[in-house]
This record gives C-alpha cells, structure tokens and sequence, in this order.
C-alpha cells in the first residue's frame, strides 16, 4: 500500500497555497505516494469563517494598527496557551475530522500553523498518527508557529536567523532545516522568450519596466493612491499594475488611466504569469509577502517595498532591506522619490540585481521533498 502524504494549507492570501501546491507537483513527478491537498480553512466553524474575512478585509483595507496589535500580543506564549483550543474551535468539525482521519496521512506538510494544530490534535485523540513536518512561510517566527513544537517532528526555515530564533526557545537545532522558502522548482522551464513576453504585453523593452502587485491575490483598495502618484507622472517608464481580484480597484485603476490619457501603464487583474512578468521587470513593487519576497529573490529582481498590513511582513520587509535586496518606500511620497531615482539612474537597481545574481539558487522544494521522503521511510 501506498504512503500517505497530506498537505494542509488555510485562505490567509495565496501564498499558503501556492507553496503547497509546489511541493504537490514536486512529489508527484518524482515519488509513488498518495497525495493530497487541503484547504483546512474552507468549511471551517464559524469562528474560522470570521478569522478568513478578517484577513480579507485587512488586506483589502490594510487595517494595519490593529494587525500589527494582535500580532504582536499573540507572539508570547502566555497567549498562545488555548491556542489549540482556539484551532480546535476553528477547525474541527465532521466535515474537516472525516477527510483527515479517512485519509489517514503518514505524514502531513503543514503551510499554515492551524493545519499543524489541527493534526496534531487528531494524534492526540488516536484519530490518526501522522508526523507532521511546518513550513515557516515568512522570514521571521511567531509563537503560533511553534506553540505545539514538541508533536512535531520537523520545522523548514528561510534563513539562519529563523534557525537561531527557534533554537533560541527551546526547539532542537536538528528539527529546524534551513532550506529557503519554496518556490516554483519548475519556474525556468515555464519561462517564455523575452521577447516574446514583451510583444505579448506591448511592450518595447526600451525604458525600465515596473510591475506593481497592489496587494496580492486579493488586491487592495489601499494602494491605488500608490499607483495614482506614480502613473500620473509621466516618468520614462512602463508600469504594470497587477489588481489580483480585486475587480473594484481594476475598474477604477483603469477609469483614471483613460480619463488621465496615460499611456506608459497597463492594469492587469487576477493572472498566473507572474514568473514571465518577473522576467521582463526591472523591478517589482509590493508589500513584502513571504510568497512575493522569496519569488523575487529566486527571479533576481529588485523590491521596492511599500507598506503592507504590518505583521510578519514588516519582519520579511527588515530582511530583504538588510541584505540591500530591496528599497523601502514608506509613503506615497517615499514611492513616488524612489521610482524617480532609480529610473533615472539605473546603476541603483543594476547593483541590487548583482548582488541577486550572487545570492545561492533555491532548491528548497527539492530538499523539503527528498527529506519528506526520508521521514515517511522511517
């Protein structure tokens, strides 16, 4: 018989899923096991319900304050104490306990630290007895990824700091593996001719070309005056505005283009070629989400990062500002300097794609991979 793999992800953005959805395809190409993919989130309880649209409603209306409030006064573990009370509250219902416990997984992959939770109360009740191996899918920990530490068999880490942080609260340092944060391991084989991507998008590839997320997958509300003061003027460059799915901002992203008569800016919505975009960009503008930071590094391009919805993201937005891989944009104002600067003098953005260039491959998904298949082998 077959092993069984689960991999858990939760709709907090696109990230989680994206990372699981990475390693699905990674296993399935080069390993026999039974595979698959849940969404613990998508017929939760309703407290779970409430915390989704929270999420959403911050990211959309980047509520910024009180995120950073509650994520920082959960990040002690006097906080964390009925954490898996509150999971279990959250998560644990027929629907969510059948699929788990029918599947019976040998080992679970968990992108989200509910779903880490969630498993792991399923052991303790005899339900199932699965190992479990988190992903910490930004550049910085918090106690809810580590609260259950001791159920867990494996932590996946971005970087030494992360390592050193969790050895530093108790974790043994060979349960902590430094291998990157995943990314697409297929990504240069999806990649178009540049050329092409240019003609496809009407591009010249003459002038330095921008690509803006205005708040990932979801698009935010909150960013279109980051995209107005830089579309209005004028400056020798090409702008592509990603809106997600945000259909609201798309429509008016594209009233104040036609109304202002620009045409150095194209405003896409919701797209997956965002590796051919990557590609062409001289620079990408956005929020420092775990899944946008680690994309760029792996592409080799150069951030200019602007205000998110605090959290976890100012710690990534610290670490991508500290190794020079990235600029920091704090308002508006701050933006509009920056993308004056650099399309001016293009040596600043020359010298961080250098140091890109220098930075060591991602084979994270691999690594992952190959150890999930030691673990499940034991």
């Amino acid at each position: 018989m077959k092993k069984k793999i689960l991999i858990t992800y939760g709709s907090y953005g696109s990230g989680h899923k994206t990372i699981a959805n990475y390693i699905k395809k990674y296993l399935e190409d080069n390993y026999d096991y039974e595979i698959r993919v849940f969404d613990f989130t998508k017929n939760s309880n309703l407290v779970g319900r409430i915390g989704v649209k929270l999420f959403d409603f911050n990211i959309k209306y980047r509520t910024k304050f009180l995120f950073n409030l509650s994520y920082e006064l959960m990040d002690h573990r006097i906080t964390t104490i009925g954490f898996k009370r509150f999971t279990k509250k959250s998560f644990d219902n027929n629907y969510n306990r059948k699929f788990i416990t029918d599947f019976k997984p040998d080992i679970t992959i968990s992108t989200h630290f509910f779903g880490n939770n969630l498993v792991s109360y399923y052991n303790d009740l005899g339900l199932i007895d699965s190992k479990i191996l988190t992903i910490i899918t930004d550049y910085k920990s918090h106690q809810w990824w580590i609260s259950n530490h001791k159920n867990e068999d494996g932590f996946i880490v971005g970087n030494e700091i992360v390592k050193n942080e969790l050895t530093s609260m108790g974790i043994p340092s060979k349960k902590v593996y430094v291998f990157g944060l995943p990314v697409n391991p297929c990504v240069s084989e999806g990649l178009k001719d540049k050329t092409e991507v240019l003609k496809e998008y009407k591009l010249s590839g003459k002038r330095p070309i921008y690509l803006f997320f205005g708040g990932g997958s979801v698009g935010s509300m909150a960013y279109f005056d980051y995209f107005k003061i830089i579309a209005k003027q004028n400056y020798d460059i090409d702008l592509i505005f990603v809106c997600g799915k945000n259909d609201k901002l798309k429509r008016k992203c594209e009233s104040y283009v036609r109304s202002k008569k620009i045409n150095n800016v194209k405003v896409l919505g919701f797209t997956t070629d965002v590796f051919n975009l990557m590609q062409i960009s001289d620079v990408v503008i956005s929020k420092a989400g775990g899944a946008t930071v680690t994309e760029c590094l792996e592409m080799k391009v150069p951030m200019i990062i602007i205000p998110g919805y605090g959290g976890q993201e100012k710690y990534n937005e610290r670490f991508m500002v500290k190794k020079r891989f990235a600029l920091r944009a704090k308002t508006t104002y701050g933006l509009k300097r920056l993308v004056k600067k650099t399309s001016r003098n293009t040596l600043i953005l020359k010298r961080i794609k250098m140091r890109l260039l220098n930075k060591d491959k991602n084979d994270s998904v691999k690594l992952i991979c190959d150890l999930v298949n030691k673990m499940i082998k034991k």
